[in-house]
């Protein structure tokens, strides 16, 4: 095997392309030599800026707000833990993912014998020490202002949390560089697993931090705190040297971790391999089941264009719940709250979530509803399946969307309230059988040219007027008419079920096959 080019050309390639498509992008017709000494002045001077803003902004803190030692150190730990959290999980399961081994351009580079390592140098390499730049930038800045406050051998361990959590990230990046040719998303029961198991420690960590603060600033400097934290305290020494041993590890094992994948991009990233099975998008095949057209309307669902936005809205939702778990259980006091605002907050979490459910459905119903899936219900029926059986398939994976939503919303709220908020799945089972009623009824439904449909204003108002006693029983204050809602929803259930059905064997098809 002939060993890849060591020449600086292929960086400095990959740097004019990189321009180019950013200057490209943004749509300027401007030189590229131009172009790139803008981008070169201003990456110099971003630290510069940032420190000077961060110590302007830490000098005026400090002589208007007198912040204990607890205060600062948790404010400090919270904004590197969020800001660098959130950039490494952005690296890990956004599209940057695929900045080298998943690049679009990746045919291109190899015919350009533009190394892999190049490629990683400037498209993931570069981002990465430029944003920890600017937030050590800002951290600097803070520390140099709040030396005073805090003992000199907490700021050595302070630093070293910026730095360690850069080092974790561009290990994470080489790694993903590595895997050839993955162009998947990051989903399945590890990326879940991943996201989970961050969002719960992040919670519990904020939840110790912040009792820390508060226990500190209610005992005094003496004591909680303000003994451990702050200057001259007598367990501040070995608690520093705990943190910077665990940095210290940390940061040496992203390091070779680093080095090791580094080593392995010009022979994994774009190396040329066997093509392998090719993708085939199943038949369309009825299995003898009591609900055969669940997996159907699923497989529509997930190949649309709505599917991502919902996807990325149940994860959000997860990370609030697990975030909130995670406060919770760390035991800072601060989740439940009191109860004078469970009652406000119960309504919030009501409106919000049927707020959520009103673009849950659309979202669902746009790219695999009744409309959409007329011609397969259609077909369904005239192979001997019973108009029921596919209404209630459709149905009830239609009405999943919309209760596994409420639940999350129901367990967020419950986590903050104490309260089991268990009108909100039912709300969710009205809500999606009133927009599938009110798509069912209408007499000549709207499709686009892209497949999806679009619901008139009649479909608009049929769908709230039908959902708008099943929220105002959900937010009633006697326990009965929160049941009577309850029944309500399960009453619009059936009714969509029946609907769909009527829709199989009577309305006509409007689309063309």
């Amino acid at each position: 095997m002939t060993p890849p080019r060591t020449s600086g050309s292929g960086l400095r390639n990959t740097v004019d392309f990189f321009l180019f498509e950013r200057l490209n992008g943004l749509g300027w017709h401007m030189p590229l030599p131009v172009f790139r000494m803008l981008c070169a002045t201003g990456s110099v001077l971003t630290a510069p800026v940032l420190l000077a803003g961060g110590l302007l902004g830490a000098r005026l803190l400090h002589r208007t707000t007198d912040l204990p030692a607890p205060a600062l150190i948790s404010g400090f730990l919270l904004a590197n833990l969020y800001a660098g959290g959130v950039y490494l999980l952005r690296e890990a399961f956004s599209r940057r993912r695929h900045s080298v081994s998943g690049s679009p351009n990746q045919h291109l580079f190899r015919a350009l014998d533009i190394r892999a390592r190049d490629v990683f140098i400037v498209y993931c390499a570069t981002r990465i020490l430029h944003f920890h730049a600017a937030l050590s930038a800002v951290d600097v800045a803070f520390l140099a202002v709040y030396r005073d406050s805090l003992a000199s051998s907490l700021v050595l361990g302070l630093v070293c949390i910026p730095l360690t959590l850069c080092a974790l990230t561009l290990a994470v990046s080489a790694r993903l560089a590595t895997c050839a040719g993955s162009t998947t998303p990051a989903s399945g029961p590890r990326a879940i697993a991943a996201l989970g198991l961050t969002a719960f420690s992040t919670g519990t960590v904020t939840g110790i931090l912040l009792e820390g603060t508060r226990t500190g600033n209610t005992l005094g400097a003496d004591e909680g705190w303000a003994e451990t934290f702050g200057s001259g305290a007598s367990v501040a020494g070995p608690l520093t040297l705990a943190v910077t041993a665990v940095c210290a590890a940390l940061t040496a094992l992203a390091l070779v971790c680093l080095i090791r994948d580094y080593g392995c991009l010009d022979r994994e990233a774009f190396a040329i391999r066997a093509s392998g099975r090719t993708a085939t998008v199943p038949a369309m095949v009825f299995r003898p089941a009591r609900l055969p057209l669940v997996s159907v309307v699923h497989r529509h669902f997930t190949a649309g264009r709505t599917y991502p936005i919902v996807k990325r809205t149940y994860a959000a939702l997860l990370t609030v719940v697990l975030l909130l778990a995670g406060l919770r259980i760390s035991g800072s006091g601060l989740l439940p709250v009191p109860a004078a605002a469970e009652q406000p907050l119960t309504r919030t979490a009501v409106a919000l979530g049927f707020v959520l459910l009103l673009g849950c459905a659309e979202l669902v119903l746009a790219t695999s509803g009744p409309t959409v899936l007329g011609p397969q219900f259609r077909f369904a029926w005239e192979n001997l399946l019973s108009h029921r059986q596919v209404a209630v398939s459709a149905t009830l994976y239609y009405t999943a969307h919309a209760v596994l939503l409420a639940a999350g919303v129901a367990t967020a709220a419950g986590l903050v309230i104490d309260t089991l908020l268990w009108q909100l799945p039912f709300l969710a089972i009205g809500v999606m059988s009133a927009s599938l009623i009110a798509e069912s009824l209408a007499a000549a439904p709207r499709q686009l040219v892209d497949g999806t449909s679009a619901p008139g204003i009649f479909v608009a108002c049929v769908s709230i007027g039908l959902a708008v006693p099943a929220l105002a029983g959900s937010v009633a204050h006697p326990p009965s008419l929160r049941l009577l809602a309850a029944i309500y929803s399960i009453c619009l259930f059936g009714g969509a079920i029946t609907c769909i059905g009527r829709r199989i064997r009577t309305l006509p098809l409007r689309s063309a096959t």
